[in-house]
Formats: structure tokens, sequence, C-alpha cells
């Protein structure tokens, strides 16, 4: 999971649901997560702090999922993992779950030349970005790295978002299609659609964005919600 607008929520709620359909998952971060409810989690391991090889397979046994982070950085925040140590760890479970990227709470970003920090193993880049942005100016209390943003669509700070601005800021080159290798599948989901007014909007950016992107699918992390468009 890349880009901005929920994709914490996203992964668990996928963990969650590929957990019901009986598989094993592993969620980690290459960058940095907050700490999150258990029931939320599953086993949360801490490599600077537990013989994590061990644990991991015993939490998967028992529990069928688990965190897996490096080490933490202050009470309320861990760092993730080299995306090495995700390779070496990919096999351990049915399902790998990864959120390779920050956003600082934003909804949309282009990102700097050193992101996101996507795993070898990677088989599937989701690009996540908040349709709450619609409508609003473009500023940096809901864009992550604006000028990137300014830059790749080509327009002012304060300009009004539309779907086609959006659409432009997620399909530019030198936005995530250049991020994704060949050979790996590249998705958006357009999140926070939580009525079909904004199921509407999401349909008329998903329209714009492919290509690059083989699929586009928008609904809402937090309730489980989601269509994909054809």
């Amino acid at each position: 999971m890349v880009g901005a607008g929920g994709k914490t929520t996203l992964v668990y709620r996928l963990a969650a649901e590929a957990r019901d359909a009986g598989l094993t998952v592993l969620v980690t971060t290459t960058t940095h997560m907050g700490t999150l409810a258990e029931s939320t989690t599953g086993p949360v391991l801490v490599e600077a702090e537990s013989k994590v090889e061990a644990d991991l397979v015993r939490a998967l046994a028992t529990e069928g999922r688990a965190t897996v982070l490096g080490r933490r950085v202050r009470p309320d925040k861990l760092e993730g993992l080299a995306p090495e140590r995700v390779d070496a760890l990919a096999a351990r479970a049915d399902v790998v779950l990864v959120e390779a990227d920050g956003a600082r709470g934003r909804s949309l970003k282009v990102p700097a030349p050193h992101e996101p920090v996507i795993p070898a193993s990677t088989t599937l880049v989701i690009v996540v970005a908040g349709l709450d942005v619609l409508g609003r100016p473009l500023d940096a209390t809901i864009v992550h790295r604006l000028d990137l943003v300014c830059a790749a669509v080509d327009a002012a700070e304060g300009t009004r978002i539309g779907p086609a601005l959006m659409a432009a800021a997620l399909a530019h080159p030198s936005s995530y299609p250049s991020r994704i290798r060949a050979g790996v599948r590249g998705g958006v989901f357009l999140n926070k659609a939580d009525d079909e007014a904004a199921l509407e909007r999401a349909g008329e950016v998903a329209a714009l964005l492919r290509p690059p992107y083989a699929l586009v699918a928008a609904g809402s992390a937090r309730s489980g919600r989601a269509v994909a468009f054809p």
C-alpha cells in the first residue's frame, strides 16, 4: 500500500478479510506505523524486543495473523522493516501486506524520489487516495508533498481539486506509475467513498486512471464497502 488517505485502515481491512477466507496474514511496514489495538493488528512482534522468527511461527499457527515491526522509536510510533527483511519473511504467510509509504495524515500525494520503499517480493502495488480532497483547494492541509503535486498537475496552490486534477496527480509519469516495477500489477483504491455521490465522483476519477493502472476500485476501507470499475 502506497499513497495517502487511509493506507493503514485498508491494510487491516484486507488482513481481516484474508483471515475470514482462511489465509494466514503477515502485516508490516517499510516506513513507520503508529500503535494500534491488538484486536485490529493481532499479535505485534517487535524485532528489537523478541525472537521474531519463532514468535511469528507461533502466532501464525495460533492466531493466523501477526504484525511484525522493527523497533519502537517512541511509545506511539514504531519503525518498520528493511525491504530485504520483508522479502526474507514473505514466505511465512499466505498474504503479506506492507504499508510502504508515509503521508502524515493527508489524502493525496506525489512521492519524493526516495519513496515509496517497496520490497522486491511485491506482486501488487495499491495506490491509495482519499476522495475527500475533491472540491477542496490544493494546499498542505490535505496534500502531502504539495510542491510535487503542484508540479505534476501544473496547477498553483489553492486551485480547486476536481476529478481531473486528482487523477493527474496519481497518473503522472513522475508519480506512482514510475515506482511500479515491470511485472508487478498496479492499482488504485479511491478511499472515503462513503455514499453514492462519492462513488459517482470516484467513477469520474477512475476513468482517467486506466492506463497507467490495471485496476481501480473505490469504497470505504473503514466500512469494508468497495466496488471495482470495469
